[in-house]
């Protein structure tokens, strides 16, 4: 049998499983979330009774469940790998979430990919005509995956799983949002402006030293009020911090749910609060007020 005669018998019984998959056969699945590596995983199951609804809702799941965790994976990134188990015919899916939700694996049981370097370069592709009725099916999906992560400072490798299928991660570091400690900043900008007596006199003691300290403090409690003050919020922003200061932490899933927003918006906003430095992330993935974040709602619900 030639190689062409392999690769179209393959496709036809691939066309035929997922025809199967797409009528009335469940797509099952499993989430395995890790807090740690030395702690068993939670384990989430998926079961979705179409090819279209596992695609349309699994990539949502994923992404819901690895930002509440604090992860930084973006939602088109999630959505193509889902999409690229159609060509295992969603044999055997297992998606694991850690570190923070900042490293995704997706692997399956299915054929597997043969050629990973070239899985990752535009317009190779192995997707059928029964394939091209859910994704678009032209070699765009994992080439995108590798552009977008490698941009947002991360990375993706493809491995084969231990006796059939593929394994993808998906992983990307954790940016360190440090909170601006006043105090320093002001003396380290400063301190060299703070007049004090020559070593050789008398007055030349601890308590000068103190004075500056507390006029630096002074300095310090001023400019956040500036700062706060400068701070320009939308009405939609300041819902999340006001429901945020009721919830003590919270997640993107909740302030979607409670005010209406879509969850993609809903992080893009808590995103963007943390890095003013209104909110801070706690070690459960949430998201907390800062004192900053606090003395704007106080300014705020004062002024307007």
């Amino acid at each position: 049998m030639s190689e062409f005669s392999k690769y179209n018998q393959q496709n036809e019984v691939l066309d035929k499983e997922i025809d199967e998959s797409s009528s009335d056969t469940p797509i099952n699945g499993r989430i395995a979330i890790y807090d740690n590596i030395r702690s068993i995983p939670r384990i989430i199951e998926l079961s979705h009774d179409s090819v279209k609804n596992f695609l349309d809702q699994t990539p949502q799941i994923i992404y819901s469940l690895s930002h509440q965790q604090g992860g930084l994976i973006p939602y088109t990134i999630i959505k193509e790998v889902v999409e690229n188990l159609i060509h295992a015919n969603f044999k055997e899916i297992t998606i694991t979430i850690m570190d923070g939700g900042n490293h995704i694996i997706v692997s399956d049981q299915g054929p597997g990919i043969t050629d990973k370097v070239k899985a990752f370069m535009p317009g190779y592709s192995s997707a059928t005509q029964s394939m091209k009725k859910y994704i678009r099916g032209v070699g765009s999906g994992l080439p995108i995956v590798k552009e977008t992560i490698t941009f947002s400072g991360g990375s993706v490798n493809i491995d084969d799983n231990i006796k059939n299928g593929t394994v993808i991660s998906l992983k990307i570091e954790k940016p360190q949002i440090k909170t601006t400690d006043l105090k320093k900043e002001f003396l380290e900008r400063n301190i060299s402006e703070t007049s004090t007596p020559d070593k050789g006199s008398k007055d030349y003691t601890d308590k000068t030293a103190t004075v500056s300290i507390e006029d630096l403090d002074k300095k310090a409690k001023k400019s956040l009020q500036e700062d706060i003050e400068n701070i320009k919020l939308s009405s939609r922003q300041i819902k999340v911090l006001s429901l945020i200061l009721e919830l003590e932490e919270t997640g993107p899933s909740k302030i979607a749910n409670e005010l209406g927003f879509s969850l993609s918006t809903s992080y893009r906003e808590l995103i963007f609060l943390e890095s003013l430095g209104l909110l801070s992330l706690t070690e459960s993935g949430k998201r907390k007020l800062t004192l900053t974040g606090e003395k704007y709602l106080e300014y705020y619900s004062n002024n307007f």
